[in-house]
């Protein structure tokens, strides 16, 4: 809390009228998300009304239907709590993963961590969506498994970004002196090493979210995700994507919300970013004494 309230103070302080919008933008997703249930049931999402097919935006349906007369706004909302719940999940479980991996092979600096390193390597020379496709293949669409292959295919990402910070960290003066007071290994990384990297991890770890959002929604326009009539952003374009040219509404309604959602995080990323650099003297890299 004493954190966001410090980064609400620098957006204001510096005037980055951009990043606080994200923020609002994302506060109202979010509570859209989380209030989903309250405010719209899950049958005016899913079930069939033939009658309302395709109906234009009215007193009824704000946002019109879709081809099978579904509310737009139910969809949309319930959408939008299935794709913040399969972001957040895959970049949470890709950062645990790949600060662990990441943190281990930077402060064991031997052959172990220099072929589980190539290995991280290896994975990055593939696209992340292919990676991520040929996952779902194994598994099976649906959400659990769209969620795992995005983490997946991330780990390797966030282990190569945390691993130099570590390795540099190791040999700073504090830890050594931890060290010679008797601190193991696992104290020395995950209490004193680790903790100065956080500032890197909450950016990289917003950043990540627009990415995951994306890549789910991509991978549902594919039919690798929830399946229907589970509301998902991309699937709602991949379904609605005949009728473009005739009811453009049930294609631009999703696809607004995808892209309003995804510029807000870049745009909260960025000014994370800006808020942790060590050169604005606001944050960055917390060094113990």
């Amino acid at each position: 809390m004493t954190g966001m309230l410090a980064f609400l103070r620098f957006l204001l302080g510096t005037r980055r009228h951009m990043a606080l919008l994200g923020l609002a933008v994302i506060a109202v997703f979010l509570a859209a998300a989380l209030l989903a249930p309250l405010l719209y049931s899950w049958p005016s999402a899913t079930l069939v009304n033939l009658g309302h097919a395709l109906a234009r935006p009215s007193l009824a349906f704000p946002l019109g239907a879709d081809e099978m007369g579904r509310d737009m706004i139910a969809r949309l909302v319930w959408g939008a709590r299935m794709s913040l719940i399969v972001a957040g999940a895959s970049v949470g479980v890709a950062l645990l993963l790949g600060l662990l991996i990441g943190g281990l092979c930077g402060y064991y600096d031997n052959r172990a961590s220099f072929i589980t390193m190539r290995a991280m390597d290896a994975i990055i020379s593939f696209p992340r969506i292919l990676v991520a496709i040929m996952l779902i293949t194994i598994l099976g669409p649906g959400a659990t498994s769209l969620t795992l292959a995005i983490a997946i295919s991330s780990v390797p990402v966030f282990a190569r970004l945390f691993r130099g910070p570590i390795l540099s960290l190791k040999s700073r003066d504090f830890v050594l002196a931890s060290r010679s007071l008797g601190a193991g290994d696992m104290r020395l990384l995950f209490r004193h090493v680790m903790p100065n990297i956080s500032a890197l991890i909450i950016v990289q770890g917003s950043i990540s979210l627009a990415e995951a959002v994306l890549i789910a929604s991509g991978l549902s326009f594919l039919s690798l995700g929830p399946q229907p009539p589970v509301p998902e952003w991309g699937a709602m374009i991949a379904q609605s994507r005949a009728h473009l040219l005739s009811t453009p509404h049930v294609v631009l309604v999703p696809g607004i919300a995808l892209f309003v959602l995804v510029l807000a995080l870049n745009l909260v990323g960025d000014g994370l970013r800006d808020f942790a650099d060590p050169k604005s003297g606001h944050a960055g890299p917390r060094v113990a004494s």
